[in-house]
């Protein structure tokens, strides 16, 4: 083994780091060297985890090795990299279990060697971390406040996964905070595998796990809370958020079991705890790394689904995969378990904290009522997924009360992270980036103003239902019958498979969100569409069990749409009185962008609401629009017609008399009753747009916009396999 003993004065930090990039070659974790190095100019040493190289043992930290083997290739690491903390009496080495890391105390001498040492990958900083600042305390619910935080969680429909069976039975949540009170009702007999990592490395920083050791596991170990004290408050109530259950209230996954882990000390120093008052509590990257290595350990021992990590460090542009953690959370990935960190309370655009920026967690941003952003919540591309933040219930530390109200994004990942649970209580055989993606995929788009960025809040159900092969859409604010000043309203379904298929829509409260009724639609044929008014719906459908109140009483209702068939769905209105038809399709997830299909194109027997089509030449050179059509109620195709030359860069219009003008065969179909047809776009490079022209009124509405319907994709169902 090679070290090379660098024995040389640096006037500065800076002055050293880039001497040993010249001898050393080194690269990795860069930032984190230099860091290390000033921190030693200032305070003589720095305490430091190393990476040892572990080429040999490589294989022991695939998914499918057991932990015993990962110890193994731990101990065969620190073996090679002994002798060099020797030689420069590097003492108190702490090595970890199943990772191929050791934490010490160094000085310049020290740290020098083991950089240059062949055994060593790399070298990284400790660095501080704690509760996220900004957050806001906790407050006593009012009656109306729990009925706005039950409508936010409401919104991550959570109760529908319930309601199918899946409250994450069989696994459990591990949660990576300060003290918990674990003898609080909701966790009474529901709670494993405690343990405490609390750091005590300095003088200032004080360990504060029960028996005063830095690693206690065991009954208690996380549940240091003096009387009087407030550091249990924050672990408490993120555990109710994500497994909490006392009967009465619940936790997102209220069946799954709880691992409790404290990784946070007692910090005296008053500037490291500036802008807060010393003492205060603070944990670091160090003692997060054991608590996931212990993770790593048990997974399979505790059945942990998912981890909750609710702490956070400076703010970071883009991925921060220099983080040794990245390693142990890719590790958990490659089991299945799935790593929800909270992205801070900066109120950044364009940056979240560490450690959320490791790109194989799931960091998680905040909503305020369920729909937007908080306005405390870091935003930026790199996060994962959303869920509700403001004002979020959950136990109190002292007693065995709940309903204290918290906000931040530390309330908001351990929904993601009991989600997690509830998915993997459903397909225990799923694979990690099916389940990620149907998160993903059946989400509501927050976006925050001016960011030009998106990203989805979390509906369990929904995920399940993509995970099930069913693909269910949401179209809100279906006017009702009883609202007949507003107009009436009908559903197209547009059928572009080559199967007849159906589809069954289940209704909502438009205020509430409760389920009041379903609906199955009668068979759609391939190719063709169906229309159907929003009164035959309301009389057709089946009530739920005991619905507050009859289904023609709202003036409006949302609609959830799981289709057999992929294609296309459109809400339209029609104010017979003042002679308007309108488009008022809107779909969560954007319109849809297939330009070459457009439904329900007006015959001429329609009168008063005639449909123009306008086709628009994107391409370089000229050409000509081929339209194919279908009968709208059958599906039959009912030949074509052929466009003049368009050029480049112009459109052309046609209308639908025109068109059957032009077409005998179409005007064939509608003299023998056909009153609406379908078209396909052919041959164009470009799209064609459909107008209707309100005739009584001569206003023209743009009819194009349409909703996409479809099953589950492969790529979000692979690997699925539903437990029931």
């Amino acid at each position: 083994m090679a070290i090379a003993f660098l024995r040389l004065s640096f006037v500065a930090a800076g002055f050293a780091v880039a001497a040993l990039m010249v001898f050393t070659g080194i690269g990795t974790a860069r930032a984190d060297v230099e860091d290390a190095f000033r921190q030693i100019q200032r305070d003589g040493s720095a305490n430091v985890i190393v990476r040892m190289k572990a080429d040999s043992g490589a294989a022991a930290w695939k998914a499918t090795q057991p932990a015993w083997r990962q110890r193994a290739a731990v101990a065969a690491a620190l073996s090679k990299v002994k002798p060099s903390l020797a030689n420069v009496q590097v003492d108190a080495v702490r090595p970890f279990r199943t990772l191929p890391f050791l934490s010490a105390s160094v000085t310049q001498e020290q740290l020098m060697a083991l950089i240059a040492d062949d055994a060593v990958q790399s070298v990284h900083l400790v660095r501080r971390e704690g509760r996220e600042p900004g957050a806001a305390v906790g407050v006593t619910a009012t009656t109306t406040d729990k009925a706005q935080s039950a409508n936010a969680l409401l919104s991550i429909d959570v109760a529908d996964a319930w309601a199918e069976g899946y409250e994450g039975a069989g696994y459990a949540v591990a949660v990576i905070d300060g003290g918990f009170n674990t003898g609080h009702p909701m966790f009474v007999g529901r709670t494993v595998g405690a343990a405490c990592f609390s750091s005590d490395f300095d003088t200032t920083t004080i360990n504060q796990c029960p028996s005063g050791q830095t690693g206690q596991i065991g009954a208690g170990a996380a549940s240091n809370c003096p009387a009087g004290s407030t550091r249990c408050d924050h672990g408490t109530h993120v555990a109710s958020i994500a497994v909490g259950n006392d009967g009465v209230n619940f936790g997102v996954a209220r069946a799954a079991k709880l691992v409790p882990i404290d990784v946070f000390s007692r910090v005296t120093d008053a500037e490291i705890c500036g802008p807060d008052p010393a003492p205060c509590e603070l944990t670091d990257s160090g003692a997060v790394l054991r608590a996931l290595d212990y993770v790593n350990e048990n997974a399979e021992l505790l059945k942990i689904a998912a981890v909750n990590i609710s702490v956070g460090g400076s703010n970071r542009d883009g991925f921060c995969d220099d983080d040794p953690r990245k390693s142990v959370i890719d590790m958990l990935r490659q089991k299945g378990i799935a790593v929800a960190i909270s992205a801070g309370n900066s109120g950044a655009t364009g940056q979240i904290s560490a450690p959320a920026c490791i790109s194989s967690a799931l960091a998680v941003g905040a909503t305020n009522d369920g729909t937007g952003v908080a306005s405390f919540s870091n935003f930026a591309s790199t996060l994962d997924l959303m869920a509700p933040g403001v004002l979020v219930p959950g136990a109190s530390s002292s007693g065995s009360g709940f309903g204290l109200l918290r906000s931040g994004s530390s309330m908001a990942a351990p929904q993601v992270a009991g989600a997690w649970a509830v998915l993997r209580s459903a397909f225990p055989d799923g694979e990690f980036e099916a389940m990620e993606a149907a998160l993903k995929t059946s989400g509501v788009r927050v976006t925050r103003q001016d960011s030009g960025i998106t990203v989805p809040k979390i509906r369990i159900a929904r995920a399940i239902s993509l995970l099930s092969g069913r693909d269910r859409r949401s179209i809100n604010n279906i006017v009702s019958s009883s609202a007949g000043a507003l107009g009436e309203s009908f559903l197209r379904f547009f059928n572009n498979s080559d199967e007849a298929g159906a589809v069954t829509v289940t209704m909502r409260d438009g205020l509430t969100g409760a389920v009041v009724a379903t609906w199955t639609s009668p068979e759609v044929p391939a190719r063709a569409s169906r229309q159907f008014a929003a009164r035959a719906l309301e009389s057709a459908a089946t009530p739920v069990a005991n619905p507050s109140s009859s289904i023609g009483n709202r003036t409006y209702f949302n609609l959830e749409v799981e289709s057999s068939f992929t294609g296309f769905l459109q809400h339209v209105v029609w104010a017979r009185g003042a002679g308007v038809f309108a488009n008022l399709s809107s779909c969560e997830s954007g319109f849809s962008q297939n330009t070459s299909l457009t439904p329900n194109v007006h015959a001429s027997s329609i009168g008063g609401y005639v449909s123009r089509l306008r086709f628009v030449n994107t391409g370089t050179t000229s050409d000509q629009a081929t339209l194919v059509f279908y009968n709208a109620s059958t599906g039959e195709d009912i030949g074509h017609w052929t466009s003049p030359t368009i050029s480049s860069g112009a459109s052309f219009e046609v209308t639908g008399p025109q068109l059957e003008a032009q077409t005998p065969s179409l005007k064939a179909a509608v003299t023998g009753g056909m009153s609406q047809y379908n078209i396909r776009l052919e041959n164009l490079t470009g799209y064609v747009q459909h107008v209707m022209e309100n005739t009584a009124i001569g206003t023209l509405i743009d009819m194009t916009p349409k909703c996409d319907l479809g099953v589950a994709t492969s790529a979000a169902s692979e690997g699925a396999v539903a437990a029931n």
